[in-house]
C-alpha cells in the first residue's frame, strides 16, 4: 500500500513540475504576488554630479488596484532607497492617481488601476571616478486590492546600476 501510495504521489508531483509554468528572470526584474514591477536600466553613462531619474514600471495585475498617496488606512505605494556615501536621494515623482468609490465601504481613496511609473530622482557625487559604478538599492511597499479582499501588504526589493562617464 505504501508503495503504490508513494508511486502515485511522485507520479503526481512529475505532472504538477511538467504543467507548471517555467520561471525565467530577466536581469533584476523584482516579483510580486499582485502586479509586475520592473527597474529598467539607467540607459545613459552619468558623469559624476549629475541627477539620475531612476524609474520603477508597476502593473497591477488584472482585478488589482494599489493604493496611492493619500489613501487613509491604508498603505500607500512608497519606494525607500538605502542611503549610501555615493549618492544623495532626491525627490520622488508619482504619477496622477485615479479616486475610486468603495460603495460597500463608503470611501472614496486614491489608487492605480493601470501600468504607472515612479521616478526617483538621486544624484551622484562628484568625487566619483569616470568608469565606476553606483548600484542603487531599495525597497518598494504598497498593499494591493481586489473589489473583496485587500492582500498584506508587500515589500519588494529593487535595484538599478549606474555608471559613471
Amino acid at each position: 500500500m505504501r508503495t503504490v501510495l508513494l508511486a502515485l504521489l511522485c507520479s503526481s508531483t512529475a505532472v504538477v513540475a511538467q504543467n507548471a509554468p517555467s520561471l525565467q528572470f530577466r536581469g533584476a526584474q523584482p516579483l510580486s504576488k499582485h502586479a509586475a514591477i520592473n527597474t529598467p536600466p539607467v540607459t545613459a553613462a552619468m558623469a559624476s554630479g549629475a541627477k539620475v531619474s531612476l524609474v520603477v514600471e508597476m502593473t497591477p495585475h488584472p482585478g488589482i488596484h494599489v493604493y496611492a498617496p493619500g489613501a487613509k488606512d491604508y498603505l500607500p505605494v512608497t519606494l525607500t532607497l538605502k542611503p549610501q556615501p555615493d549618492i544623495r536621494i532626491g525627490k520622488l515623482t508619482y504619477p496622477k492617481s485615479e479616486m475610486v468609490h468603495f460603495e460597500a465601504l463608503n470611501e472614496t481613496v486614491p489608487v492605480y488601476h493601470n501600468p504607472f511609473k515612479l521616478l526617483q530622482d538621486v544624484t551622484l557625487e562628484k568625487s566619483l571616478k569616470p568608469g565606476s559604478t553606483v548600484a542603487v538599492a531599495g525597497t518598494l511597499e504598497f498593499q494591493a486590492c481586489d473589489d473583496k479582499v485587500c492582500f498584506v501588504p508587500e515589500s519588494v526589493p529593487v535595484s538599478w546600476t549606474v555608471t559613471v562617464k
